[in-house]
């Protein structure tokens, strides 16, 4: 049997990012996970997604983050967002986000596939 999961875990998931919760990030994606940021080459694997998810000089820590949509079948899921990254000085600049998540066939529910599209909003 599958595993399902709800949009509390994607949600969850997501803010580890702006959490800076690498352990968490690490224990729900799979060892071949697959994650594209639209208009990049994708990125393969979990060494290689933690690093660049955590190999941001800045990391997404200095930013905040706000979900205002999240829909799952328990397989499949998209969050919908908007991030704010701070400024020392300069204004802070928005960006709108929607993630799309694929878990994997183990029983476990991690994730397989993800797909980012994110785009900066100007005033």
């Amino acid at each position: 049997m599958k595993t399902a999961r709800d949009t509390d875990f994607f949600r969850q998931f997501n803010e580890a990012f702006f959490q800076g919760d690498r352990e968490f990030i690490e224990s729900s994606i799979t060892e071949d996970v697959v994650w594209t940021i639209v208009g990049s080459e994708p990125i393969r694997g979990k060494q290689a997604f933690l690093d660049v998810a955590f190999g941001v000089e800045e990391g997404y820590t200095n930013m905040d983050c706000t979900t205002e949509l999240s829909l799952t079948n328990g397989r499949e899921a998209a969050l919908k967002g908007k991030m704010i990254k701070k400024g020392d000085g300069d204004k802070p600049k928005m960006y709108a986000f929607c993630d799309f998540y694929v878990l994997g066939d183990e029983e476990d529910g991690k994730i397989k596939d993800m797909t980012t599209f994110v785009i900066e909003l100007k005033e």
